[in-house]
């Protein structure tokens, strides 16, 4: 049984460039980044010699100790490539039209412009983060 979520983690190739945009341009804030590497990760990936660099990230005003929790992971050996096969990672917003603009300025790629939800009183839409991974973002209305 399920208690409940814990994270999403997203692979990226350049960590620096990942926090850049993480951080620096959706707002959230960076708990802590490490590298971790020895027995214990190599047992958990039945790999020798794995590295790993990752950082905890949350929203503005979330406490670091909510759920959800969001991660991003650069592996640094062996170096695994970034596949786009996870689906989305989904943001709330509280002002959808203004983000769109302000995201589209700093070089954003949107699939559409906000769109009101048929089945949820939200609107909705979708962008790429540097690795091309696919982005929600939602205001409740």
């Amino acid at each position: 049984m399920i208690k409940g979520f814990r994270h999403v983690a997203v692979v990226v190739r350049d960590m620096r460039r990942a926090i850049r945009f993480y951080r620096d341009i959706l707002g959230l804030k960076v708990e802590k980044i490490i590298t971790i590497k020895g027995k214990h990760l190599e047992t958990i990936f039945n790999k020798k010699g794995v590295v790993l660099r990752y950082a905890k990230l949350y929203a503005p005003g979330q406490h670091k100790t909510d759920a959800p929790v969001f991660e991003l992971h650069c592996w640094k050996k062996p170096k695994i490539i970034p596949k786009k096969g996870y689906n989305h990672i989904s943001f709330t917003v509280k002002n959808l039209d203004f983000e769109y603009k302000r995201l589209s300025k700093l070089g954003i790629k949107f699939i559409s412009k906000p769109l009101n939800s048929p089945v949820t009183n939200t609107k909705l839409c979708f962008g790429y983060d540097p690795d091309g991974n696919l982005i929600e973002f939602i205001e409740d209305l």
